[in-house]
């Protein structure tokens, strides 16, 4: 995006820390850290992808910003029409009136519908909460969208039930586009379908995305799906940013070992072709006890002594490339040329 628009979204700092108690009297004795420190912007019309292994914050960024959970430190501005809130200190009624322009897409399209309510009190409810009265003009408005998201409009009458995992999925993104929104964090969401679906449901995305002037956070842990929308990709590693780049970018020439690693399980496109496995000894860094220095340091291939002991800051290693490393520009990481 144009360097000289203003984000949409900023987030500055954003921090989650959920209290571990313990103890008769559920003494707070810790805190896990799900998300410590992470800041990026967002522009109008743009995808950002932000990926990691379970466990590494993504998730819990995404509802924060949506303030579905509440932020423990930070900021996230969010501008509409012309205008910037802080959607962490935002009154209640304030954010409800923003609520219409920022929605989201769940993982799991079976949990995230309600059984006992057909298609059309689904996808219509968002617009009866916000005003719409009127039956007729809801039944209207619940059929342009089914036929947005490739849906017919004689299964409104219909259950969850009914439908298979892709169509739920579809009838999930039509709640999520019934307000016109300008934000869509969307959370995983081909992660529990079928192959040949995603493929259908992330060209559904793309297209809407252009056809509305959609932006996306594009929530995911397979690369090669985030490389498919996504305009710059983010990677997060125990509740921390530790790359971020144009999407090319980063496959092409990746700043940090963690996303080197994440790169070479990329599945290559012909049975004939192979990839040199980058291997991750060890699991996710515990975000309740994180090691001193580099979190990622007792897996990484590449690690030094000032890795155990110094945090390293994000900073950009070429232009709009930045990396929390502190090897990033000695080190030549292998990304996909193909």
């Amino acid at each position: 995006m144009p360097p000289t628009t203003d984000p949409l979204l900023r987030v500055r700092e954003l921090r989650k820390h959920f209290p571990i108690h313990s103890g008769v009297m559920s003494q707070v004795v810790g805190h896990v850290r799900a998300v410590d420190g992470v800041s990026f912007d967002i522009y109008e019309g743009e995808c950002l992808g932000l990926v990691g292994e379970s466990g590494s914050g993504k998730t819990t960024v995404g509802r924060v910003i949506l303030r579905a959970l509440s932020a423990t430190s930070g900021d996230v501005h969010f501008r509409v029409n012309g205008s910037e809130t802080n959607l962490t200190t935002a009154p209640r009624a304030t954010l409800k009136s923003l609520r219409r322009h920022m929605q989201m897409v769940f993982q799991d399209p079976y949990a995230s519908l309600n059984p006992r309510m057909t298609v059309f009190d689904i996808v219509g409810e968002p617009l009866l909460v916000h005003g719409m009265k009127d039956a007729r003009e809801r039944e209207a408005a619940v059929e342009d969208l089914l036929r947005r998201v490739g849906l017919e409009s004689h299964i409104m009458r219909r259950y969850p039930h009914a439908f298979s995992g892709g169509q739920r999925q579809r009838i999930g993104i039509a709640r999520a586009l019934a307000l016109r929104p300008k934000l869509i964090v969307a959370d995983e969401p081909v992660s529990a379908l079928d192959v040949s679906v995603q493929a259908q449901v992330l060209n559904l995305l793309q297209d809407l995305r252009e056809e509305l002037r959609l932006t996306y956070l594009f929530i995911a842990h397979d690369l090669s799906v985030v490389r498919h929308i996504s305009d710059r990709i983010a990677v997060m590693y125990a509740g921390r940013i530790v790359e971020m780049a144009d999407a090319d970018a980063l496959f092409r020439s990746p700043k940090h070992p963690y996303t080197e690693a994440l790169l070479s399980s990329v599945p290559a496109p012909h049975p004939n072709r192979r990839r040199a496995r980058v291997p991750l000894e060890g699991e996710v860094a515990d975000p309740s006890n994180l090691p001193p220095g580099c979190a990622f340091h007792p897996r990484c291939p590449y690690v030094r002594d000032e890795c155990r002991e110094e945090m390293p800051e994000l900073l950009e290693i070429v232009p709009a490339h930045t990396s929390r490393c502190h090897l990033a520009g000695e080190l030549g990481l292998v990304g996909l040329r193909g």
